[in-house]
């Protein structure tokens, strides 16, 4: 009797690992797409996240013919947005664009979902360096002047972020550790708020990328520098930081991220299509004009760069005091 209700047992499993397995397969061979999709970027719009996701956006759009659909969801430097996603099935039709703060972001704050786990890495996009931007009235004209000018007053001068973690505040903390200044945060849901508010002279300065500033007024704003080892070749005029004496270097980059779990042959799928669009020359030109560079990865190439970034930027943030985790 025993060994019959064992049988029994191991046809069952045997059974329901074989359906299992069947299904699996038939998901996999599901055509992918064939209704709209979803990408997440997780700051309010005008900032290099949304101009470039819309462009990558509209690209998909045409290269799958289905609707690729960029909602803004801003917060928390990039948290809302990114656990909207985290928290989406993973069934290939909702994905999160974001820039590195997605790391960053947890870095700094408890975020309610686990950076390395929560997501599966699609492939970067791009990359940038960032440029220190003043407000036009202020009585320097370069790094040197800004660092000088802020020791003399400390505490006095004032800076935007997209938020508590989001990039554009881990370097600017990080710009500060390294000039020895003192200089307040004022936290915003996305860059593009604070740079209206620098236009405005209510901010002292912001550290952005070219592509949220591009086309607009702030790009008429002074740059100081850009955070690159090298001069950008499309503006020789503006030194780096590193020239000012100063050792600090920092870029940012953009990728693709799913809910983990997403089957893997839609995200090896979107994987080909984001390398199919970046390596059109309209859009390589279109990266360019706006101070970045197409950087396709492998998904995990961009994981690992993920998990590094996490760990580097938790480290820089306890060390200038700005954890909250």
């Amino acid at each position: 009797m025993p060994s019959r209700l064992l049988q029994y047992l191991l046809y069952v499993a045997s059974t329901a690992a074989m359906s299992v397995g069947l299904m699996s397969a038939a998901h996999a061979a599901e055509p992918w797409p064939t209704r709209p999709i979803k990408l997440v970027v997780p700051f309010s719009a005008g900032g290099s996240n949304d101009v470039i996701a819309r462009r990558l956006a509209d690209r998909l759009t045409q290269n799958t013919g289905q609707t690729v659909i960029v909602e803004n969801r801003g917060g928390a430097g990039g948290v809302v947005g990114a656990n909207a996603v985290a928290t989406a099935q993973p069934d290939g039709y909702t994905f999160l664009f974001s820039s590195g703060s997605i790391a960053t972001s947890a870095a700094v704050q408890k975020t309610p979902y686990d950076v390395e786990r929560a997501f599966e890495a699609v492939s970067r996009v791009a990359t940038a360096p960032f440029v220190i931007l003043v407000r036009q009235d202020l009585p320097v004209k370069n790094v040197a002047e800004l660092v000088a000018y802020a020791r003399a007053n400390p505490g006095v001068l004032n800076y935007g972020s997209a938020g508590l973690g989001d990039s554009t505040q881990m370097a600017t903390e990080l710009f500060k550790s390294a000039a020895g200044i003192d200089v307040q945060q004022v936290g915003y849901n996305g860059i593009a708020p604070a740079q209206l508010d620098l236009l405005a002279g209510r901010l002292d300065m912001v550290i952005t990328t070219v592509a949220s500033i591009k086309g607009t007024s702030a790009d008429q704003l002074p740059k100081l520098a850009f955070t690159t080892a090298q001069r950008d070749p499309e503006y020789l005029q503006v030194p780096t930081v590193r020239e000012a004496g100063i050792d600090y270097v920092v870029e940012v980059w953009w990728g693709v991220f799913a809910p983990a779990g997403v089957p893997a042959n839609i995200r090896d799928q979107l994987n080909k299509e984001i390398a199919r669009v970046v390596a059109e020359p309209a859009f390589a030109q279109f990266l360019k004009t706006a101070g970045a560079q197409a950087t396709p990865s492998t998904p995990q190439a961009l994981q690992t760069t993920l998990s590094e970034d996490f760990k580097t930027w938790s480290d820089v943030a306890t060390r200038v005091g700005i954890s909250q985790r």
